[in-house]
């Protein structure tokens, strides 16, 4: 989770990300017959995974002092990290936070079964704790999964009910480390010496390994690499992510399977009268993320996917996987900024422009009952499900709506732009 160990880890992943595979159900097509002109957009015990009001997980690192805990929560988040002490505790459930804590040790060789026990006989039913930080990128660390499996053995041996977690510097790493623990995060920091497309690599990578059940969480990142400039070995000019990349990141861990988000991290000085740059685009991206928060936890669903890009040359990132991360959710209890519905949600992951195509989903009906008589063969004279007629489609938040022709739509997008289509008709 912090900059100084991530060194072997994200060189690893720069030699890596070319090696990426094109997962997913989909075909690629040639672009379909052109549609009319159009103009370009304007730029314009709680259950993990959610707090005691069932919201949507928000948390960020680097609040270690309790008098930044007003902004903290003003800003959206609902999680911080720190440490079981009761005056960090204490504050934060004045606050209206929950903590990931460590208890008081982490697995590994050093693991300190005594302070642990003594963590969770003493914090487990505290109201702010939401869970037990057990090992912080044991991957990276050289930590063995038997050592967490240990750690988290022990913890619940002492009749914690709070969950344990674990956060990965790898996705791929999870096939080793699935399970392990009750939740598992995933931290990738790529701005701006690797790839924007390396970060949804490898959530998608965690994702594949847990199986589409358990929680899983993406760390993105909130920080400027230049303090840690030597860790790097890269002559890349550092600097924080714009606001456009955190946006990017944001839904790239939801279209990736992500359940929960956290930011890396909270700066002492950050909270001022007027906030500026990172801060106040992080700010930002957490009301947005308030205000659609069914779309984030949504019901991610199978499609049979066709799409195709405009200019084909441009359609794989440099991950090897496609330019723009599309992927259907289902919404059933919605707000009024995100109704209830289906809706597709289209992510550019690269600093490319593209012009790009995907076919409407077919319907969410029931099977029509078959008259007696029929053979299962479709009337040849009755339209087929999958080339319905020309729709509107909303793009959400927007104010505008893309037209379909023959069943496709066809939309612009700038380098990191996300659009959201629906509810889908």
């Amino acid at each position: 989770m912090r900059p100084a160990p991530a060194l072997s880890s994200l060189c690893l992943a720069a030699s890596l990300t070319l090696a990426g595979c094109h997962s997913g159900t989909e075909r690629h097509h040639a672009p379909p017959p052109k549609a009319p002109t159009r103009q370009p957009p304007l730029r314009s015990q709680v259950a993990p995974g959610r707090d005691a009001a069932g919201a949507y997980p928000v948390g960020i690192y680097g609040a270690t002092s309790t008098r930044d805990f007003a902004a903290v929560r003003a800003a959206g988040f609902n999680l911080v990290v720190g440490p079981a002490e009761t005056a960090f505790l204490d504050e934060a459930h004045a606050a209206g936070l929950r903590v990931l804590a460590t208890p008081r040790t982490t697995a590994g060789p050093r693991f300190n079964a005594a302070a642990a026990r003594s963590a969770v006989r003493q914090f487990d039913a505290h109201p702010a704790l939401w869970a037990w930080y057990v090992s912080d990128e044991p991957d990276l660390n050289r930590v063995p999964p038997s050592a967490v499996a240990a750690a988290h053995r022990l913890l619940k041996q002492q009749r914690a009910r709070k969950p344990t977690a674990l956060v990965l510097s790898q996705g791929y790493t999870a096939l080793h480390y699935a399970g392990l623990t009750d939740l598992t995060m995933v931290d990738r920091y790529p701005i701006p010496w690797l790839p924007l497309a390396n970060f949804g690599q490898h959530v998608e990578m965690a994702r594949l390994a847990l199986g589409p059940g358990p929680p899983l969480f993406a760390v993105i990142q909130a920080f400027d690499w230049t303090p840690f400039k030597h860790l790097l070995r890269d002559d890349t000019p550092l600097r924080p992510p714009t606001d456009a990349e955190m946006r990017c990141m944001t839904y790239e861990a939801l279209a990736r399977g992500a359940t929960g988000l956290f930011y890396y991290r909270f700066e002492s000085g950050w909270n001022t009268p007027a906030p500026t740059g990172t801060w106040a685009a992080l700010r930002a991206i957490v009301r947005e993320v308030r205000a659609r928060e069914p779309l984030f936890q949504a019901e991610p669903l199978w499609w049979p996917r066709e799409h195709a890009f405009d200019n084909p040359a441009l359609r794989f990132n440099a991950a090897l996987q496609s330019s723009i991360t599309s992927t259907r959710l289902r919404v059933r209890r919605g707000n009024a900024e995100v109704p209830p519905g289906d809706y597709v949600l289209a992510v550019n992951n690269t600093t490319n422009h593209h012009a790009y195509w995907f076919k409407l989903p077919p319907p969410a009906a029931p099977e029509p009952q078959k008259p007696k008589g029929e053979v299962g063969r479709p009337r040849q004279d009755s339209p087929s499900a999958s080339e319905p007629g020309d729709v509107a489609v909303p793009v959400l938040g927007e104010h505008r709506a893309m037209v379909t022709v023959q069943g496709w739509v066809r939309d612009f997008f700038d380098p990191y732009a996300v659009h959201v289509y629906g509810p889908l008709p």
